[in-house]
């Protein structure tokens, strides 16, 4: 059950632009929902030690490149850093779980990122941190994912709790057109080449597939 939600979001206009285009624009005026316009990694930095069960990072991607191939930084990239990951970890309570945007396995320079996010992450206290994929028409590639990062690696629901709660979704009339039970695990299921150069280490990053 969820007793509490702080949406922390830098630009007032993104809230204001899904009030009015999204079918779920009203989701902000649950009285569980305590909306924030405000710098994301401030926030994470002066959060109380183990107040979150859950924390879900959606931010825009991290680094762009030149017309010459060389690597940008952008302002996000602030909030994939060690750093920020240690305050994530202190906020997040015993059992807590982040997840987070981590870009697409498609391009090398994502790849690497995903490789080097998951060793941060582990190296920061995370039991768990496993790569989950999606299927998004609107991103290039068409593919991008997510990293989702556990203080133990019991943490999270049962397969059945997680059933339970969709139907208990789809009896409300609150039914989705994406997300299914089975996405939980398939999700984690990924082609070989991809599998291996995130979970091995000293892997070269490359798109050569057969």
């Amino acid at each position: 059950m969820v007793e509490h939600v702080d949406h922390v979001d830098l630009d007032e206009g993104v809230i204001e632009t899904c009030k009015e285009h999204f079918s779920w624009g009203k989701a902000w005026d649950d009285p569980r929902v305590t909306l924030h316009i405000s710098d994301g990694a401030a926030f994470v930095r002066n959060a109380p030690a183990g107040h979150y069960d859950v924390i879900i990072q959606d931010s825009s991607d991290p680094f762009t490149w030149t017309d010459e191939g060389h690597t940008v930084e952008l302002p996000s990239s602030v909030l994939y850093s060690e750093e920020h990951l240690g305050y994530l970890f202190r906020a997040l309570s015993p059992e807590g779980v982040f997840n987070f945007q981590a870009e697409t396995f498609n391009l090398p320079s994502d790849l690497k990122g995903i490789k080097d996010w998951r060793y941060d992450a582990l190296e920061t206290g995370f039991e768990s941190a496993q790569y989950g994929s999606l299927m998004i028409s609107s991103y290039p590639t068409g593919q991008i994912g997510f990293l989702l990062c556990k203080k133990s690696k019991e943490s999270g629901p049962s397969m059945e709790e997680v059933e339970q709660r969709f139907e208990e979704i789809v009896q409300a009339g609150l039914t989705t057109t994406y997300y299914q039970p089975k996405l939980q695990k398939s999700s984690f299921d990924l082609p070989l080449w991809v599998e291996k150069s995130i979970y091995t280490q000293d892997t070269d990053i490359a798109v050569d597939c057969e």
